[in-house]
């Protein structure tokens, strides 16, 4: 469906948006669609999920596809998560690989910069907040010497620079036809997925080392009644002692964990919300396939 009357006038495609761990991928997503919808966090690989997200731009459709790093896998949940990236950058009409401008050129983006030789590919150069302009002429020469076809633009999602111009190159680039949804439409997941990944994104922030990477979350109840949203959720971790740290002394670790979950679900859902999260052991929640398809993953 389209709200645009004359298809041939239209452009629509998806945008997969690539690159290694803490690239900032999310980060440009929310600039790309000027609000948060995708968790952020300093710790890499916060992404587990690939986030379908639309936004216009003049008579173009552009439907982001924010996909986890792209990385050494190993277990079956981080090669799943590795699996959704490479399927989105094949499928997609343009694809948006994001080289982190303070860690340079990696070999695994040369690897991905030369296999994406023969698609429609821009570079985002992110984070030239953190360097000075001298560093980045380097880069964009081996870029462009790499892969010649590729557009390459400095951006820094943060600050939000560069990201008008980024937005018209990649309008200019989906193809011609018909908006793939309404207007109106901003995702295609359900709100209790995004409530879901508010609380996670409170766990990266708060737990140390690779604390967060043990723990996954499920809604278990959503209801709206009366102009208030109940929400009922678990915390799933894989063992008694860490349970005990996201818990906390006299249960404060959680309850801090609720509060300011709470706030990012009310800001999210724009109503007041009443959250409600457990936490319990469920071993090896990592390796298990149809816990990771209820997660999405």
């Amino acid at each position: 469906m389209t709200d645009v009357a004359d298809p041939g006038t239209t452009r629509a495609g998806f945008v997969a948006l690539a690159g290694l761990p803490n690239a900032g991928k999310s980060t440009l997503l929310n600039a790309l669609l000027g609000r948060k919808l995708s968790i952020t966090a300093p710790k890499p690989q916060t992404t587990r999920n690939r986030i379908v997200a639309v936004a216009a731009h003049g008579a173009s459709q552009l439907v982001f596809v924010d996909t986890p790093g792209i990385h050494h896998a190993r277990g079956l949940m981080h090669r799943r998560m590795v699996e959704q990236a490479r399927s989105s950058l094949g499928e997609a009409d343009v694809s948006c690989w994001l080289i982190a401008a303070d860690k340079g050129i990696r070999r695994p983006d040369r690897e991905q910069l030369a296999a994406l030789a023969d698609k429609s590919t821009v570079i985002v150069l992110n984070k030239i907040d953190r360097v000075g302009k001298p560093s980045l002429l380097p880069i964009m020469a081996e870029i462009a010497e790499i892969n010649p076809n590729a557009q390459c633009l400095p951006v820094s999602a943060l600050r939000r620079q560069g990201i008008d111009d980024l937005t018209a190159v990649l309008a200019d680039l989906v193809p011609e036809g018909p908006w793939l949804y309404p207007s109106d439409v901003l995702t295609e997941l359900p709100a209790r997925f995004f409530v879901a990944e508010l609380v996670r994104e409170q766990l990266f922030r708060r737990l140390r080392e690779e604390m967060p990477y043990r723990l996954a979350v499920v809604v278990d109840r959503f209801q709206e009644r009366g102009g208030r949203t109940r929400i009922q959720a678990t915390i799933y971790t894989d063992s008694p002692s860490s349970k005990k740290i996201i818990v906390g002394a006299g249960g404060e670790g959680v309850k801090t964990v609720g509060i300011e979950a709470r706030r990012g679900c009310e800001r999210f859902l724009e109503t007041r919300v009443d959250l409600f999260l457990d936490v319990k052991v469920r071993k090896a929640w990592q390796e298990d396939e149809r816990f990771l398809a209820e997660l999405g993953i």
